[in-house]
């Protein structure tokens, strides 16, 4: 199972804030989308929601929360 993050943004992610962005306190996991950069690249990381899968964009990786369950 892929691991699952909390989206508490900070830096670019709070004030360049995306329409698809995820919301604070929003379940995300990492995903890798099809020719794009790999995730981790310059600090950041491509994000699906956690519950429905929805693609919600790229943000900082120091935005995300490990959720241990």
């Amino acid at each position: 199972m892929t691991a699952t993050y909390r989206f508490d943004p900070v830096g670019v992610d709070v004030w360049d804030r995306r329409e698809n962005q995820p919301n604070r306190g929003d379940l995300v996991r990492k995903t890798q989308p099809f020719g794009c950069p790999k995730n981790g690249t310059m600090g950041h990381c491509f994000v699906e929601d956690a519950a429905t899968g929805q693609f919600r964009g790229l943000v900082l990786l120091a935005s995300l929360k490990r959720v241990r369950s």
